[in-house]
């Protein structure tokens, strides 16, 4: 999701034993509001093709409290993070209605950085829930401590939660392979991917950054991990501040790579890296400063080397927006002739293919495809529906949601429900046709 911070690398390994896990390609991995890969695409299909004048029907709003963290529905239950009266809260919601199920209370104070509220999104995984609210160390905004939560589904109850042993940076979705939970690391340099049992919450092991990262502070930026297998290589791809993305095996913690960004933002990589085949696209934005690039990862003797295929100062450079790729063709936002603009390249080449480029749009905006369609929040705060095509643009619809959405989440899918999450407001539209 979102952060105003940065990115690094990590180089050795481990400060605990190796991990015990076999990680296949793409093993089970646990609802997140974006897939393990990264590639911000959503699996719901069935979708309305037009929307009447006054958009979807909305199902339900609630005023639920603030934060950007996402919603994870699974069967039957909707859930995310929140913060009310100054404290951090998991809440389990019916998507039926909005009507709360149940609230656990995390951490009792609030977060005010950049955002009010939590901003790293939960992962569901079963009967558990995972929830990582803001805290930081002595109240320093560059020194988070994120404490892990694992709760029940059912009733919000703690199975375990950490903050000592290992903890969690600000925005960034850790990720479940497995049995096994990847968390991108808040402060210090011994852990900036920790590996953890996800059922117990015991620690398996620990990559520290052992380089300079053109900060005194190492955390993990608010790009969310992606994991990868390249050439039988398992590996988790972990953005750390300030400057450096690195790939990490995942059973046994070596850092395989390392990639400096040539032109690195204040806060570094926020948008997640993006695994496709072999290749990688990584995007970021900020103050005037863009890059985007498209790397191959070639594996060769149990190690992993990356290299350019493209790369860009104006195509795909977003603040926050998790590219999209779909057919072979990428959707996202970066920079137009004159002005920001919503764009559509070509995944093989980097090259692009349209833009609109109108004031709708700026590359602080967020989409999602599914089923053929983008769903994109404008600069105006209203919702578009549009078609994913490499041909052109096209309006399929719009709609104003009737509440500030500030700095967007992303829009979240699951079946026919769209979640847009405001300041302080969650709405709910069905946008999947109509049950008799």
């Amino acid at each position: 999701m979102m952060r105003w911070f940065g990115s690094v690398l990590l180089l050795l390994a481990v400060a605990v034993p190796a991990l015990a896990i076999d990680a296949p390609a793409l093993a089970p991995a646990a609802e997140r509001f974006l897939p393990p890969d990264g590639n911000n695409v959503s699996a719901a299909h069935g979708l309305l093709r037009r929307w009447p004048a006054g958009g979807p029907r909305e199902l339900w709003r609630a005023a639920l409290g603030y934060g950007k963290s996402a919603i994870a529905e699974v069967d039957g239950h909707a859930y995310t993070l929140t913060q009310l009266d100054k404290k951090q809260y998991a809440i389990c919601l019916d998507p039926a209605n909005g009507k709360v199920l149940w609230q656990h209370l995390l951490v009792p104070k609030g977060n005010s950085h950049c955002v009010n509220g939590p901003v790293s999104s939960p992962l569901v995984d079963g009967d558990r829930m995972y929830a990582f609210p803001y805290d930081s160390l002595h109240g320093d905004l560059w020194e988070p401590r994120c404490p892990c939560f694992c709760l029940r589904t059912t009733d919000g109850s703690v199975v375990w939660q950490e903050n000592a042993a290992f903890n969690c940076s600000e925005g960034s979705t850790p990720l479940i392979v497995g049995e096994v939970l990847y968390i991108g690391g808040g402060g210090g340099h011994d852990a900036a991917l920790a590996a953890v049992d996800k059922r117990t919450g015991k620690l398996l092991s620990k990559t520290p950054e052992e380089r300079d990262t053109l900060s005194p502070h190492q955390y993990v930026t608010g790009s969310s991990l992606t994991y990868q297998e390249v050439g039988g290589i398992p590996q988790i791809i972990v953005s750390v501040y300030t400057n450096d993305l690195m790939g990490v095996h995942a059973s046994t913690g070596k850092v395989l790579w390392h990639w400096t960004i040539p032109h690195p933002t204040h806060s570094g990589m926020l948008p997640t890296p993006v695994a496709m085949g072999s290749r990688v696209l990584i995007s970021a934005s900020q103050s005037g400063l863009d890059y985007a690039a498209c790397l191959d990862m070639a594996a060769h003797d149990g190690t992993i080397t990356p290299r350019v295929v493209y790369e860009s100062r104006t195509l795909q450079c977003a603040q926050f927006h998790t590219p999209s790729i779909y057919q072979g063709a990428v959707y996202g936002f970066g920079k137009g002739r004159e002005h920001d603009a919503l764009q559509c390249t070509n995944f093989e080449d980097g090259q692009l293919l349209w833009q609109q480029e109108t004031p709708d749009w700026t590359r602080d905006r967020q989409l999602v495809i599914a089923d053929g369609l983008i769903f994109a929040i404008t600069k105006q705060q209203e919702l578009v529906l549009a078609e994913a095509s490499r041909t052109g643009y096209k309006e399929l619809g719009r709609v104003n949601p009737g509440m500030k959405l500030g700095l967007p989440q992303q829009p979240m899918l699951f079946g026919d429900h769209l979640y847009l999450r405001g300041d302080d407001t969650v709405v709910c539209y069905r946008i999947g046709a109509e049950k008799p």
